[in-house]
Parts: structure tokens; C-alpha cells; sequence
């Protein structure tokens, strides 16, 4: 079964690391926006375009890999109401039920540590999010989600993932070795 897994949580919350370790750990493909959105800053679009842009590029992209089989990991926030619409289209396209997890960082002084020393790229922030400076920005209501403290070891919120991720889902996909049939170490 084809799955979509939509994270959410403002800069610096976690989404990046938890969202590589889901992939990993189901053998899905992780797509993040802001790899779409730096390529475009650094190609000389403006701005003020680079956004809607990235989220066109991927969510073209999602759809175009569910329909090839793939499982996605949309490592992107959904503070728009157009970007939840897409990433729904998506689930539904894939038929996957929508499955929301959304990383927080309750240590505020945590959280601008991991802004101030992270490894970023053009398009992602150093500073805290405001939603007010952002025209139409708004918490997403959207319910169910699982909502992870990303103080909290990754093992131990990668396992509360899964275990979200496989009630909503109760087939996930298997990782690409055990798809093919490959077995571990033993």
C-alpha cells in the first residue's frame, strides 16, 4: 500500500530529522520543500515567487512519484489552507488515508539553538516563525495528528510514529529490503 505522510511544526521543530527517519524506517521517499525552494533563491527567483513556485514543483512531484507506487514523506509545514488541500489531493491520489504528525519543540531556547546552529539552506529560516507575517498563515486545524515532542529521543518518537502511521494505516508499505525480499543481518 501506497502511504502519504504529511509532517508539520515551524522551523527548527524537528520535521527534517523525524521525517528522514520515517523514510528510512518505511522505505519511503522524503520530499522536502525547502531543497525545491533553495534551488529556485539560487537560480534568481525572487522570493516573493520561490514559494508558490516550490509548493507547485512539489506537489507536482508527489503526485507524479504516488502514482508511481512510491510512499512519501512531505517534509513541508501546513500553514496554508491551499498546502493542506494538496497534500489531501495527494493522500487521495495515492489512497492513502491523511496522516498528519507534527513535530514540536516546547524548549524555547532549544528551539533557537537548533535554528542558530542548524545545517540550512537558502529558503529555511534562523529565526522563530511568525505567522503573522505571512499573509493567510494559520495553524492547521486538521485532526487526527500526532503531535511529537522532539525533546524526547528520536528512537522514541520514530516508534510513537509508526505505531501512529499503522493505525491509520493498517498495511503500511514495507522498507525497499523487505520488499525485495532481502533479509538482515542475522
Amino acid at each position: 500500500m501506497t502511504i502519504v505522510v504529511q509532517m508539520h511544526g515551524e522551523p527548527g521543530s524537528g520535521k527534517r530529522t523525524l521525517a528522514r527517519a520515517l523514510g528510512e524506517r518505511l522505505g519511503a521517499v522524503v520530499l522536502d520543500k525547502d531543497v525545491i525552494k533553495a534551488a529556485l533563491l539560487r537560480a534568481g527567483v525572487a522570493e516573493a515567487q520561490a514559494g508558490p513556485a516550490a509548493y507547485e514543483v512539489y506537489f507536482s512531484q508527489s503526485a507524479g512519484l504516488v502514482r508511481l507506487g512510491h510512499s512519501l514523506i512531505l517534509d513541508n509545514p501546513v500553514f496554508w489552507d491551499a498546502v493542506e488541500r494538496r497534500w489531501l489531493a495527494t493522500a487521495a491520489l495515492a489512497g492513502s488515508p491523511p496522516i498528519l504528525i507534527e513535530c514540536v519543540c516546547p524548549d524555547r531556547a532549544e528551539l533557537l539553538r537548533r535554528l542558530a546552529t542548524r545545517d540550512a539552506v537558502e529558503s529555511q529560516p534562523r529565526e522563530p516563525l511568525d505567522l503573522a507575517l505571512h499573509a493567510g498563515a494559520a495553524p492547521t486545524a486538521f485532526e487526527p495528528r500526532l503531535t511529537v515532542d522532539t525533546t524526547r529521543p528520536l528512537d522514541d518518537n520514530v516508534a510513537e510514529a509508526v505505531a501512529h502511521i499503522h493505525a491509520r494505516c493498517p498495511h503500511p508499505p514495507l522498507p525497499s529490503r523487505e520488499r525485495a525480499g532481502v533479509r538482515g543481518p542475522q
